[in-house]
Parts: structure tokens; sequence; C-alpha cells
């Protein structure tokens, strides 16, 4: 469904993503923060991914 790059910036392409155990990566100020995987929980303020938390406010989520 998305390419490779995707920027995941609403909670439905994050839906999406999670939905279909898309592989994300996890970004911050333009660089790789970490290599993340799949999305396991989406909520008001946090993303999370292989059991850490990641701010949706100051980070960036792309399809691996």
């Amino acid at each position: 469904m998305f390419k490779s790059g995707f920027v995941l910036d609403t909670d439905e392409k994050l839906n999406a993503a999670m939905y279909n155990k898309t592989p994300v990566i996890v970004y911050m100020n333009g660089r790789i923060l970490d290599y993340g995987g799949v999305i396991e929980k989406i909520d008001e303020f946090s993303v999370k991914i292989n059991g850490d938390y990641f701010l949706k406010e100051t980070c960036e989520f792309r399809i691996r």
C-alpha cells in the first residue's frame, strides 16, 4: 500500500500501517532515531514500536 520512505503524517496513515503490519522507521530532526519495526499501538500522543514509545509531536514515521 505504501512505498518506502512514505511519511505517515496522519492518524489514518499510522492506523493503516499498523493494520497492515508495515515496518516503519522513526526519524527525529531529519535523522534516524530508531530503525523501528511494526507499530504495536497508537494513542493520542505516542506510537509504540517494539516496546518503545515515540512521541508523535517530535518524531516522524516513515515506511521502511
